[in-house]
């Protein structure tokens, strides 16, 4: 056991006695995407787990719309009690930037529990695009800028921000066609009615799997263990590295007992072999992080994601 998880356990230990009877009840776990996406997939995967060790049922709320940003304005001013959680991930320190009137601080306004896992964002084409590597793609891009489709979860998402970044390092000039979540986007893109989309491997596993959709590249450090076959961007000379992370929150003022039993219980799923196992194929890494940690990161990736939307000029339309 680590200092992390000792620490943990004395903090249930000291909780008040009413604190030590949480939960009582049925907790909601929002998830601000349509069903279907890596959030939903993983909430569903986390709830199924988390509700053995709590010993009550987590219901999964897919709340999708504006970025995200309905499902995270619920759960930011649902009751600080345990029972309304969020599936939050990186855009979570994205949207504040770009919309105006959010009516929440995406640190102050939110009690983290913990990280899930983080994976790479991943370039998948439809298989009728005529490229079968990273470089042809952006052959085809540039010699007709504009023309070519890049799907995405919506005006400000990871997967339109990679999807930005990418143009940037590689001159080239997409058609960016946002949709309410990556669920939606991959749809279309199987369809062929767009051509091409940056999502994590969570999303998109199973089509790639059928031949529904074709891996380009993929914005990591190195290849993924379960796809060996994907080339990483780099290796193609394009210097682009995009993580992206899923963690629970819940709101403001949270009990630090309440807390601590949630925290307890993700570090128990994320420990297990067999949830890493589940993982694995979906190209998502188990993050062992405590809570202190996880809101120093949400602190940084807001500052660092607010710097460039204002570079690139990103506004909700």
């Amino acid at each position: 056991m680590t200092a992390r998880h000792v620490l943990i356990v004395l903090m249930a230990l000291a909780a008040p006695a009413a604190a030590q009877t949480f939960p009582d009840r049925p907790i909601t776990m929002v998830v601000p995407y349509a069903a279907g996406g890596s959030s939903d997939i993983l909430a569903r995967l986390i709830g199924e787990r988390l509700a053995k060790g709590l010993g009550q049922q987590i219901v999964v709320d897919d709340r999708a719309g504006a970025g995200s940003r309905i499902g995270t304005e619920i759960v930011a001013h649902a009751a600080p009690d345990g029972y309304t959680l969020l599936l939050a991930d990186m855009p979570h320190t994205i949207v504040p930037a770009i919309q105006k009137g959010v009516r929440y601080d995406p640190v102050r306004d939110f009690t983290p529990i913990g990280l899930i896992g983080t994976a790479s964002m991943v370039l998948f084409v439809n298989p009728a695009v005529p490229a079968a590597t990273v470089q042809d793609f952006v052959a085809l891009a540039k010699a007709d800028p504009g023309k070519i489709t890049v799907a995405s979860g919506g005006i400000g998402s990871t997967t339109h921000l990679t999807a930005e970044l990418f143009q940037e390092r590689t001159g080239t000039k997409l058609l960016h066609v946002p949709f309410r979540g990556a669920g939606p986007a991959l749809t279309d893109l199987m369809a062929g009615h767009v051509e091409s989309g940056f999502t994590t491997l969570a999303t998109a596993s199973a089509a790639l799997d059928a031949g529904a959709v074709r891996a380009l590249a993929i914005a990591g450090t190195t290849r993924l263990a379960s796809r060996p076959a994907i080339p990483t961007l780099r290796e193609a000379g394009i210097d682009l590295v995009v993580e992206h992370w899923w963690g629970v929150l819940a709101p403001a003022g949270l009990p630090p007992a309440v807390v601590a039993r949630l925290a307890a219980e993700l570090l128990a799923v994320l420990d297990a072999p067999e949830f890493a196992a589940r993982l694995q194929p979906l190209g998502v890494a188990p993050a062992h992080v405590a809570p202190d940690q996880f809101r120093a990161l949400i602190a940084s990736d807001t500052a660092r994601w607010a710097a460039i939307v204002q570079a690139a000029g990103i506004t909700a339309q």
